[in-house]
């Protein structure tokens, strides 16, 4: 399996084919590892540019469509399942290789995208928007097990938010694009958007479909840009060392035999020694998603529809908050590696509770801007430091599954689920009070890291595991 391009770096490594072990890692960051970082940072970039997309553009594509505000809740929560979906491309990632899947993902969202721009009812827009988040996700988390594999442990927390951080730079960068694109009704255009809009009109004259002139379609045109980067990061993004080392003790296999593997090692993740992590990984991100979710899919709309503020202003609004939220990203990192991972997790979860009530009771346009900054501030801290645990606790043949099955499907049960419980509690109490009652999560996640969550600040991948095994020896003695 292992694939025939690898790097000098992880040949070399590969110690013995039947027990492979590995060097001990550079303590330093190399010229590659930035070069890595940059190119899994573009990658990473369209996580928060496409999320910020379907908000910003939510209350056009709805006109356009003709979607309810109830039936916008269902909408978003289906493209969440997209998201759940995702586990099965990391799955892979165990067997086919990180890069192999990271080139995959990357293309089949640009192409996901692209439809996107040419839906013509809510069921298509629906559709593909949710195989968007399928392989965007998928991509996402294949970025980060790269850098957490590759970087030296020192350098790990914060190689992985810079990657995070990427993602919340795509947002900012939606945030400043929306309004030359999401223009209003006798507003006069400009380059960026006529030209988007004369691609969108070729487009449907060559799929034979109506030409409606929304302007929200010239922005999902735009995600079909990561299509042009497959070369560069099919040969600028070598196999994780890691993974071949893994992979070089394999013994062929059919596909029908590696898809039997796959489950068979998935099944691990329930074994007494791994089951506490897949439940302390899951559990952290289901009391994030709780409040993210629905703050994500109503914001847009509760700042248009109860504050009254523009398409320009909202993304202003977006754009100064994201990033803050890069710079909180950053200093994730920093805490992760110097302070540990427990007390920044906790400290940053519990703050961001608090700043998303202020948000969602704020009806002042400077308010929106404060609270909306302190939010993504703090969530992203606490985003950075989970992001980092959820890819440092299972062993590198297990990493992707695990990580896939906790940060994708055990862990996105609240992104699902919740947005449809919301739009059931707006009409009775409001957007600002049924966001408000689920902004607990954060504070129930503070709580589980302080009690469960281990601390592994400066520990090699090797080592975490050498560690966790031998509590779970304790315990069980």
């Amino acid at each position: 399996m292992a694939d025939s391009g690898i790097a000098r770096w992880g040949r070399a490594h590969v110690v013995e084919h039947k027990n492979p072990t590995l060097a001990p890692e550079p303590e330093r960051l190399g010229a590659y590892h930035v070069v890595l970082l940059l190119l899994l940072g573009i990658a990473t970039l369209y996580e928060g540019f496409d999320a910020s997309m379907l908000t910003l553009a939510s209350v056009d594509v709805r006109a356009t469509l003709g979607i309810d505000l109830d039936d916008w809740g269902t909408i978003y929560a289906i493209t969440r399942a997209g998201m759940v979906a995702s586990f099965f491309f990391l799955m892979g990632a165990d067997h086919f290789g990180r890069r192999n899947l990271l080139v995959l993902t990357v293309g089949g969202f640009s192409l996901a995208s692209l439809a996107t721009a040419f839906a013509q009812t809510a069921w298509e827009f629906t559709l593909w928007q949710t195989i968007a988040r399928l392989f965007l996700t998928a991509q996402y988390g294949l970025a980060i097990i790269i850098a957490g594999e590759e970087l030296p442990s020192r350098y790990r927390g914060t190689g992985i938010t810079v990657l995070t951080a990427f993602a919340t730079v795509g947002t900012v960068a939606m945030a400043k694009a929306s309004p030359f694109f999401l223009l209003l009704e006798g507003a006069v255009g400009n380059p960026a958007h006529d030209f988007a809009m004369h691609l969108v009109a070729l487009g449907a004259a060559q799929l034979a479909l109506p030409y409606d002139a929304a302007h929200w379609r010239g922005l999902y045109l735009i995600g079909a840009l990561p299509f042009f980067l497959l070369p560069v990061l099919y040969f600028g993004v070598r196999e994780t060392a890691r993974f071949t080392a893994v992979a070089s003790s394999r013994a062929a296999m059919t596909l029908g035999q590696t898809l039997a593997h796959q489950v068979k090692e998935a099944k691990r993740l329930f074994e007494p020694q791994y089951l506490p992590r897949v439940n302390i990984v899951s559990l952290l991100w289901n009391c994030v998603y709780l409040v993210i979710a629905p703050s994500v899919a109503y914001w847009a709309i509760y700042a248009r529809e109860d504050v009254g503020m523009t398409p320009a202003e909202v993304g202003d609004v977006v754009m100064w908050a994201y990033i803050a939220g890069a710079f909180g990203h950053l200093l994730a990192g920093q805490l992760i590696d110097r302070l540990g991972r427990k007390i920044t997790c906790a400290a940053f979860y519990a703050i961001a509770a608090v700043a998303i009530v202020g948000l969602f009771h704020t009806q002042t346009v400077p308010g929106q801007y404060f609270w909306h900054i302190a939010t993504v501030f703090f969530f992203n801290c606490a985003i950075g430091a989970t992001h980092v645990y959820a890819s440092e606790l299972f062993p590198t043949d297990l990493r992707a599954t695990g990580y896939g099955w906790t940060t994708n499907l055990f862990g996105r049960v609240s992104e699902v689920l919740v947005p449809l419980m919301i739009a059931a509690l707006i009409p009775v109490m409001g957007i600002s009070w049924a966001i408000t009652l689920v902004a607990i999560g954060p504070i129930l996640g503070a709580l589980l890291v302080i009690k469960y969550a281990p601390e592994t600040k400066g520990l090699s991948l090797e080592e975490i595991q050498e560690v966790l095994g031998k509590q779970k020896l304790t315990e069980g003695g």
